[in-house]
């Protein structure tokens, strides 16, 4: 070969060598990259421990949001907050309050932090007891196994209740709902609105009844509240069932805001509306109706064995019964006091009445005789003046002064009586009688001065008595 050959070769050669060489330097520097990229993966793929998991003594949740970074000279071990990497003191006897501040004020923490909130049992149980009442779900429900197995999922922390405590909860809160719902009703100043049904489950046999009120509140808005829904045994009579339902109401305090009843037509609702007005009269004690005493008297008036039974009663407690009673005659204007007068006097003979004879339901409480004998007492007077002013063997014109004065400060003397129905009623009869004395009581005057007996000094008292009492009650 030739020279040229030669050198020809030898470039070659060189040529191969350096390119083997950069292949070399090629995957050396490759494998330095991946080496350092493996090993950048690797740590982020290893997570860091935190306070909670490197220190076994240190197990609250707040130490999660904390990461150990060594001992300081003292030899106390220190952490930094993973949020905004400030340094605490994480030795036992630090406690856990400044660590905690400063998770509250943290400015880089979010709003999710991996530290949950602080278990509350209660508040854990007043939010079962809601979601068993909102969906119509079984006390059975806090005892499902995978209900539980989630509710540890959540909160390792949780306490699990049976559901004999989840029933005892509910009933509690419906107590809680039902003294404020009394509340709503005491503050209502309007009236309600009732709706009722009764119907019988095919399967069980068994009867209920519902009761529903309907109000609308100041804000003008309507609510619907059911008051009671029970089992209502046989028999289903008008009777019972109006029982049952003044019950409900005097339970709420509503015997007195009633304004209407919607029900089927069912022939037990119609007895029952009859019956359920008459008990309402009573409970809402209208002024001289005297309808808790009528139902008493009728009840023993209306059969002979009644009457022979209510004198043994009054025999044995030795209560004269030669006046017998008296019923109210709406023609007959003293009809009233004598009922009310004669009923008051046999009172012990209607307790031992009630007590022999369970048919006896009508009788008046110890309020309702409180009120008939201040309604008597207001009543008494009018019967003894108007009998005296129907004589006809002796004059009448010298005394009309005297006893229409005697029922003008009868009526200022009522009329700031303590007892609002009987004050009610004193005003009403006060303005009808107003007109009578304005008009004639100087006229009457003049028949009084004619009297020897009381000329001018009996007038000059009557009238300074008079306007004594009213300035004394418009002090008052």
């Amino acid at each position: 070969m030739d020279s040229q050959t030669i050198r020809y070769l030898a470039q070659l050669d060189a040529e191969d060598e350096q390119r083997e060489t950069d292949e070399i330097i090629e995957e050396s520097e490759a494998e330095n990259q991946e080496a350092a990229e493996s090993e950048t993966r690797t740590q982020s793929i290893q997570p860091t421990l935190t306070v909670f998991q490197s220190n076994k003594c240190l197990k609250a949740n707040v130490w999660k949001e904390y990461i150990p970074v060594g001992d300081r000279e003292d030899g106390k071990k220190m952490g930094r907050c993973m949020h905004c990497q400030k340094k605490f003191c994480i030795e036992i006897s630090q406690g856990t309050s400044a660590v905690t501040r400063h998770l509250e004020v943290c400015p880089m923490r979010g709003e999710k932090s991996e530290v949950a909130r602080k278990y509350d049992p209660k508040v854990d149980r007043d939010m079962i007891n809601e979601i068993i009442i909102y969906h119509d779900l079984p006390f059975k429900y806090v005892e499902y196994e995978k209900v539980r197995a989630r509710d540890i999922y959540l909160n390792p922390d949780c306490h699990h209740i049976c559901r004999q405590t989840a029933g005892a909860d509910v009933l509690k809160r419906f107590e809680l709902e039902k003294v404020k719902l009394r509340k709503i009703f005491a503050n209502h100043k309007g009236r309600v609105c009732f709706t009722s049904d009764m119907w019988s489950a095919r399967t069980t046999m068994r009867s209920y009844i519902c009761l529903t009120a309907h109000f609308v509140d100041d804000s003008w808005r309507l609510h619907n509240k059911i008051l009671a829904f029970c089992e209502f045994e046989a028999p289903h009579t008008g009777e019972e069932i109006a029982t049952k339902v003044l019950d409900c109401l005097k339970e709420w305090g509503l015997e007195q805001k009633v304004f209407s009843f919607t029900l089927d037509n069912a022939t037990s609702n119609t007895s029952m509306l009859g019956i359920l007005k008459n008990r309402l009269t009573l409970a809402n004690r209208l002024p001289c109706d005297g309808k808790f005493y009528i139902n008493s008297v009728k009840f023993v008036k209306a059969s002979g064995a009644r009457i022979d039974s209510f004198a043994a009663y009054s025999k044995s407690l030795k209560i004269d019964m030669k006046a017998g009673l008296s019923l109210d005659v709406p023609t007959r204007w003293n009809s009233t006091y004598l009922m009310l007068a004669r009923a008051l006097k046999y009172r012990k003979a209607f307790i031992s009445l009630q007590l022999c004879d369970r048919n006896y339901k009508t009788l008046p409480s110890e309020a309702e005789w409180e009120r008939g004998e201040k309604i008597r007492d207001l009543l008494k007077p009018f019967n003894t003046i108007t009998t005296y002013f129907s004589g006809v063997k002796y004059p009448t014109a010298n005394i009309y002064f005297m006893q229409v004065w005697k029922i003008e400060l009868l009526l200022k003397k009522f009329s700031v009586c303590d007892d609002i129905d009987v004050r009610l009623m004193a005003l009403k009869m006060k303005n009808k009688f107003a007109k009578y004395w304005d008009e004639y009581s100087v006229v009457l005057a003049m028949a009084a001065v004619l009297d020897p007996r009381f000329k001018t000094q009996i007038l000059q008292q009557a009238y300074d008595s008079l306007y004594m009492f009213i300035t004394y009650v418009e002090h008052e």
